[in-house]
């Protein structure tokens, strides 16, 4: 029997960390990464999956969220996972506009309690990831919520700041998997 060293240095033979073949955008914060987003949902043929830890009903994930609606709507197949403690109920109207439409909409461990001891509840989704047609990827630490606001406290003075990349290439591939295998274990 192999040990996982050795059994993790054959996948890294197979798989490289290091790949070439990438068209990497860097996306600097919200007022880059939604309207990006929004471009390429609508222009999706295929398939859109979408995983985040935070979702809130503002006017800069409103777009999001109807861009994702017209894409069910003409047949692509939409995916979404929220996490369960990051976004504890899906904003009711960003919700409906999923559910008028053949959407799918998935949480991860839902919370059921803030004060179980059970040590799996810690276990979040806390990736922010979205694969549109097995061709592009965003990949980042943006949330689905306006640089401008906090969820518990409001308005910001400044901008919460963070990024986020608009990736062609072998990259794709992976994050692909990684939503596919997520989306299964929802089920």
């Amino acid at each position: 029997m192999r040990s996982a060293v050795a059994r993790g240095r054959t996948r890294a033979r197979v798989r490289p960390l290091l790949r070439t073949g990438h068209e990497v955008c860097l996306l600097e914060g919200g007022a880059a990464f939604f309207p990006a987003l929004v471009t390429a949902i609508d222009a999706a043929r295929e398939e859109v999956h979408l995983e985040t830890y935070i979702v809130h009903d503002d006017d800069s994930v409103r777009p999001v969220f109807e861009a994702l609606a017209r894409a069910a709507a003409r047949g692509v197949v939409v995916q979404v996972a929220v996490d369960g403690f990051g976004t504890p109920r899906v904003p009711p109207r960003l919700a409906a506009l999923l559910a008028a439409v053949p959407a799918q909409l998935r949480v991860f461990r839902p919370e059921h309690s803030p004060y179980s001891l059970d040590r799996r509840r810690l276990r979040r989704l806390h990736r922010k990831i979205a694969v549109i047609d097995r061709e592009l990827a965003f990949i980042g630490g943006i949330n689905l919520l306006d640089d401008h606001v906090d969820p518990a406290h409001g308005a910001l003075d400044r901008p919460r700041l963070d990024f986020a990349v608009q990736v062609r290439g072998p990259l794709v591939d992976d994050a692909l998997l990684a939503a596919r295998q997520l989306w299964a274990s929802l089920l």
